[in-house]
């Protein structure tokens, strides 16, 4: 049965079952604060976004629907140049993602479901090598703002491994433009030894759920920063009726904060895997 986002459920556990070698033999990946994914309430997890493709947030998923007390299924956001990509396109549909967009991740919190969000895009996947695990800027205060409004967690997801799998050395900006793709990638192996240049290297993984950011604990941010306050009320007076106003006053600080405290949760535990990891291949 295909529902209306395009998942199906037969197809998703099918998937999963290859995941699962990759997981368990192939990357090898250990799992941390499990316990930190919500039973049936909805929640956001926030994570490091590398790998030149998003092989990243298929295993978080995979590890989310395998290890968590419920099977829980995370739905991925996925960028719209995947959503008519033959093959994988289809793969991620049917798999558990949608289009990222503020009505369907809205709609999936609403309904108690896991999303999973990427702040970083295509400029995490399309690091170079030699920029490996250093954040892109959490440019998007998208997450926040949605936590705010939908009242659901933040959990802060650091992975390590999945920069290694295809080392980005150069990528073409035109060329994947012409293909339909943000860049195409020119990786150690790729497009050097051909179809076997693009088997992902075996580099070993660890996943960490940190615990929730609520974004109740951030309620009275709004009043620590009176100069963009004060900035804000220059633009929303001609706009918003006194009500309104007030609440896009408070919104901007909050947003600001939780994405300054996730990005450094996330940064923080991708230093200490790094040093709990200390070869990359095992």
């Amino acid at each position: 049965m295909i529902d209306g986002f395009g998942f199906d459920k037969s197809s998703h556990d099918r998937i999963m079952k290859v995941l699962d070698f990759f997981a368990n033999y192939y990357w090898r990946i250990d799992v941390e604060g499990i316990e930190n994914i919500p039973e049936n309430e909805g929640a956001m997890i926030v994570m490091n976004h590398a790998g030149t493709i998003a092989l990243d947030v298929l295993m978080i998923k995979q590890a989310i629907y395998r290890r968590s007390p419920n099977n829980r299924i995370a739905w991925a956001l996925m960028a719209d140049f995947l959503t008519w990509t033959p093959f994988v396109g289809d793969i991620y549909w049917r798999a558990g993602s949608v289009l990222a967009s503020w009505d369907n991740a809205k709609r999936l919190l609403d309904d108690n479901k896991i999303i999973i969000v990427c702040p970083e895009g295509t400029k995490g996947v399309g690091k170079h090598f030699t920029r490996r695990y250093l954040l892109e800027s959490f440019d998007r205060h998208g997450f926040a703002r949605l936590s705010i409004h939908t009242k659901k967690p933040i959990i802060p997801t650091s992975v390590i491994g999945s920069e290694e799998i295809y080392p980005v050395v150069y990528k073409n900006e035109k060329l994947g433009q012409m293909l339909g793709f943000p860049f195409f990638p020119i990786t150690f192996t790729f497009p050097l030894l051909g179809p076997l240049g693009a088997l992902p290297l075996p580099s070993k993984w660890i996943i960490k759920f940190d615990r929730p950011v609520y974004p109740e604990t951030y309620e009275k941010k709004g009043s620590l920063e009176e100069k963009a306050l004060e900035q804000q009320t220059r633009f929303v007076d001609t706009l918003y009726y006194c009500d309104e106003k007030k609440k896009l006053q408070n919104i901007a600080p909050r947003e600001k904060a939780i994405v300054n405290d996730v990005a450094k949760i996330i940064k923080r535990n991708i230093n200490a895997l790094l040093k709990k990891r200390k070869y990359i291949f095992f």
